[in-house]
């Protein structure tokens, strides 16, 4: 393939959270219309199947989208490599995934839950053709095409979901929904591909890829555990019910948290990896990012706590109410992880795969241990056992990091001393003028954008008047996208 047009970070910046806006648009639409189609029982059936199937996915990733990020030394040989294995585990599990869906449909007792996993397994088939393609676009922080490839994915997904789910099809849209997301990402991704001669199998360099891999893998599969575990052991212990609300609820904080995290972690991974390629300090740059992303998440996590009940009466309907009270909980698991945000794609991509590894093993076991625990309670145990998680998530990061890199955690404390500061008047002030409000004045809608406004105005208040650094980062930001709007079309190389 050959390289675009190097991007600098804040011109891929601009184009990832285009992509992470974009779509959280699409999701948020969607989950709007879908809350009245589907009842939470639906929900998390279809969680169940696609849990298992995404359990197998980790296998399939086998680190190989890392490898092609981080190598130093890319040839071709390596590229056709890493589609190889990738062909031939993706199907191979795909098959065996497809053959043990009675036994698993059997273990739940739910025959429905057989045909489910039958569909999404169509999503091994076609994986190959798009994994390595988006790891190179990745590499070389081609986000423009990435934009095209998740927009179109998202919309695929969207569609076919809702007009399943108003079909009544329960959740089987959802599960078709997931194909069809699959399906366009394949056929966009390789129609992006700038050569065709990545596409022919090999092998030549499989002890490469494995030696990388096999702890990469070893990672993704212990995140994917960690993951997934709620799904499989709510839904196992406590019914498809209360799964389909533990879901909502964490997808409520999920859907915003990651859209600041993930954009941010899908330009440092690539851009921490150059930086290491060209034998550069990391550390100031992380902190930096860490400053950027509590800025932004500690306000949104603190206004979605405050928000919870009318948010959820709002957008999803009365049958989803008893989500409500678990939001805020979910909420404060995922502010103590994010004091210590992107360990695992700085430590990759710094050659500490090793490391990586531990971490994973330390956190995805205290998850699984805490959910099998507290299912025997209530799904609100499960929700307040994040908090207990996110706080260890933050220890056990924050420790590897000062091993590795040298950060202390009064530096990463530090960093985030500003974020926290802005947070506080993003969530006091909203939730002191809906408390002053009587049932009659206070309906979710009104309530909902009565609370996002003054929080959205306290959060640009705090963050110019503390002079965070985020705000010159939004400003600078803005200036690039007008400039790469007004900037005329590159032509093609």
């Amino acid at each position: 393939m050959t390289n675009p047009r190097p991007a600098n970070v804040r011109s891929a910046l601009v184009l990832v959270f285009a992509n992470r806006y974009s779509g959280l648009a699409i999701s948020f639409v969607s989950i709007i219309i879908l809350a009245r189609l589907l009842t939470p029982a639906q929900t998390g059936l279809f969680s169940v199947a696609a849990s298992v199937v995404l359990l197998a996915q980790s296998i399939r990733d086998f680190g190989i989208g890392e490898f092609l990020v981080q190598e130093k030394e890319l040839t071709s040989a390596k590229i056709r490599t890493a589609f190889g294995m990738t062909l031939i585990l993706s199907w191979s599990l795909g098959l065996l995934i497809f053959f043990s869906r009675g036994l698993i449909a059997k273990l739940y007792g739910t025959p429905e839950l057989s045909a489910l996993i039958a569909i999404v397994c169509g999503s091994f088939a076609v994986a190959p053709f798009s994994s390595t393609v988006l790891a190179l676009l990745n590499r070389n922080l081609a986000f423009g095409i990435m934009l095209r490839i998740t927009l179109l994915s998202n919309i695929a997904n969207a569609s076919v979901s809702l007009l399943l789910a108003y079909w009544g099809w329960g959740a089987k849209a959802l599960t078709f929904g997931m194909l069809a997301a699959n399906v366009t990402t394949a056929l966009v991704a390789s129609l992006s591909a700038r050569s065709m001669d990545h596409f022919i199998p090999s092998l030549q360099e499989w002890r490469r890829l494995a030696s990388f891999g096999a702890y990469m893998s070893s990672t993704n599969i212990l995140n994917q555990v960690g993951a997934r575990a709620p799904d499989l052991i709510i839904g196992r212990l406590l019914g498809y019910g209360p799964l389909g609300l533990y879901n909502r609820a964490a997808g409520i904080v999920t859907m915003f948290n990651d859209m600041v995290v993930s954009s941010v972690q899908a330009v440092a991974f690539p851009a921490f990896s150059r930086a290491h390629r060209n034998s550069e300090d990391v550390r100031e740059p992380y902190l930096r990012a860490l400053t950027l992303i509590t800025g932004a998440v500690l306000p949104v996590l603190a206004l979605l706590a405050v928000l919870a009940l009318p948010l959820v009466q709002a957008l999803l309907g009365s049958q989803w109410l008893a989500a409500a009270p678990l939001v805020p909980l979910i909420c404060a698991g995922a502010a103590f992880e994010s004091l210590a945000p992107m360990v695992t794609p700085i430590l990759s991509a710094t050659g500490w795969v090793r490391m990586v590894l531990r971490i994973a093993l330390s956190l995805r076991a205290t998850q699984v241990a805490l959910v099998a625990f507290l299912s025997n309670f209530d799904i609100t145990w499960i929700a307040a056992g994040q908090i207990v998680y996110g706080l260890v998530a933050f220890l056990v990061n924050a420790r590897y990091l000062r091993r590795c890199m040298g950060l202390q955690m009064g530096a990463l404390l530090w960093a985030s001393r500003q974020s926290a500061l802005v947070a506080l008047p993003t969530a006091l002030v909203p939730a002191l003028a809906l408390s002053l409000l009587t049932p009659a004045q206070n309906p979710a809608w009104f309530s909902l954008a009565l609370g996002l406004s003054l929080g959205g105005i306290c959060w640009f208040a705090a963050m110019f008047g503390l002079r965070h650094p985020l705000r010159g980062e939004l400003q600078s930001m803005l200036a690039e996208a007008v400039a790469m709007i007004r900037r005329p079309a590159q032509p093609p190389a």
